[in-house]
């Protein structure tokens, strides 16, 4: 794997402390570009100038898309991301429901779209819950949003949990993934993360869906056996070994 990201979520109480000291010390592990979750006061030429500095991409941002997409998209322009997610959304938990997400997210893909920049949604367990008709929610989400408005960004722990199989569901999807959260889970029942390449996810079967040509995002939390900052370094080597 050639590049790999990081989902600065992982690192929160870190980049409230210090952005620049955390990007410094995501750079030195093997980190080569970042997903944002919340901007911690930096403008965005500012965060722009301290990804150069410590040689940094911004790829993506879980941004509030449903609050002032223009100025999120604002900010993207200006780090140079051409990516934005949905981290997750409310109601998500019927049919009905999930069909006036879709009508909503057709229009944030369609403004994303106009500006050069590629809405996905990122999913959590809750969304691989069956509708009315046994078919997942997720599924009610994905076919009936257009595709080249509305992306795929599958986290591939929170799928497992919900019951998919991540290889199989990015599979069905390929065409319109953008990027691919790399997280590990060890157990589901309760729930343990871990280094990626130590728990139950097919990284292998994954990364052999797309090669180099998707973005790969770590993101960690839940972690038991280890301290977070040792755990991202095991995930970034054992990825750059796939």
């Amino acid at each position: 794997m050639k590049k790999v990201g990081l989902q600065l979520y992982s690192v929160g109480g870190d980049m409230a402390r210090s952005v620049p000291e955390t990007l410094k010390r995501v750079a030195e592990l093997g980190y080569s570009q970042v997903e944002f979750a919340g901007y911690f006061g930096v403008d965005a030429k500012e965060m722009k100038r301290m990804l150069d500095e410590y040689g940094l991409e911004a790829v993506s941002s879980h941004a509030n898309v449903v609050g002032d997409l223009d100025a999120e998209l604002e900010y993207m322009h200006t780090v140079g991301s051409h990516n934005i997610a949905c981290a997750g959304i409310g109601d998500f938990n019927s049919r009905d429901n999930v069909l006036r997400i879709a009508e909503l997210f057709n229009r944030i893909g369609a403004r994303c779209e106009s500006e050069g920049i590629h809405f996905s949604y990122h999913n959590h367990a809750h969304e691989f819950a069956r509708d009315e008709q046994g078919k997942w929610l997720l599924d009610d989400l994905y076919e009936n949003t257009d595709p080249a408005l509305v992306h795929v960004q599958l986290d591939v722990c929170w799928a497992t949990v919900g019951g998919a199989d991540p290889v199989e569901y990015l599979r069905k999807y390929q065409a319109r993934v953008k990027s691919v959260h790399m997280k590990e889970v060890k157990t589901v029942a309760p729930y343990d993360g871990t280094a990626i390449g130590e728990g139950i996810v097919d990284f292998k079967g994954i990364y052999g869906l797309f090669g180099d040509n998707a973005i790969y995002i770590v993101e960690q939390e839940g972690l038991r056996d280890m301290e977070t900052w040792e755990g991202l370094r095991r995930s970034v080597e054992y990825l750059k070994k796939l």
